[in-house]
């Protein structure tokens, strides 16, 4: 009964913004519960464990929650963790405006959705990911973004989104034996494109990667699939350098369709 008093307690102190800088807010939860954090301001630091239990690793469950982190101003931290196990249907979003803002994601088992916004300028964004039927994406708008998702599962969509001016760099890599993934890297705007998709280690099946990247700056994209059946689409537009590199590792019976478009 303390502990229920206590989450309901934390929840409605955090559902009221934050507006100075340099706030921190940290809470462990478990179940279904709904957290709203709202930050405005420079220097935030945001973290949610959902199924620990004082930062140790013993079996508690977290279905169906939903967690939302906002925050607006620059050098803001968000990171949102779920435990390695018993964690299904949860609801995970993260927006960060502003520049020089991190934002952090470590999810696992089924049926989730986790989302990454950021807009401004120097973002770093990462998710890490176990288990099947899962929605993952990224998007960052703005100049000099970077996103890289791991991936360990079966039937799931990773998708990274960057736009704007500044480098972009964006990878995504999965695990042995992870089937039926749609894997998406979309780059545009003006800026150079760094793209890497990787399947590597054992066999995987069914799989399909999508590497586009347009506007002006360099592009450069890297795929590899090793054995296993994958569809490879790969398109680069612009007028500057293009560069596309992909290893096609197969020891064993695989079917691997692969289509590259490089135009002005």
């Amino acid at each position: 009964m303390v502990g229920e008093r206590m989450r309901y307690i934390f929840i409605s102190l955090i559902s009221l913004p934050v507006f100075a800088a340099d706030n921190s807010v940290e809470i462990d939860l478990k179940g279904n519960s709904s957290i709203y954090i709202d930050q405005i301001g420079s220097g935030n630091t945001a973290r949610v464990w959902c199924g620990l239990s004082n930062g140790t690793y013993a079996t508690h469950t977290c279905n169906s929650a939903t967690i939302d982190i906002d925050q607006d101003g620059t050098g803001n931290l968000a990171k949102a963790y779920s435990q390695y196990t018993n964690h299904q249907s949860n609801q995970y979003t993260i927006n960060q405006d502003g520049n020089d803002n991190v934002g952090y994601i470590d999810a696992d088992e089924d049926d989730n959705e986790m989302t990454i916004t950021q807009t401004g300028d120097d973002m770093e964004a990462e998710i890490y990911m176990s288990g099947d039927d899962n929605q993952y994406s990224i998007s960052q708008t703005g100049g000099e973004h970077y996103a890289k998702m791991y991936a360990f599962g079966d039937d799931s969509a990773w998708t990274i989104t960057q736009s704007g001016t500044g480098d972009h760099n964006a990878y995504i890599k999965s695990c042995n034996n992870c089937n039926n993934n749609d894997a998406t890297i979309t780059q545009s705007g003006s800026g150079n494109k760094d793209g890497d998709i990787e399947f590597r280690n054992n066999p995987a099946d069914n799989s399909t990667v999508n590497l586009t990247q347009s506007g002006n700056g360099a592009h450069v994209g890297n795929i590899r699939v090793q054995q296993g059946n994958y569809t490879v689409n790969a398109t680069q537009t612009g007028t500057s350098v293009k560069n596309y590199t992909v290893v096609l590792d197969c020891t064993s019976s695989c079917n691997k369709t692969v289509t590259v478009n490089q135009y002005d």
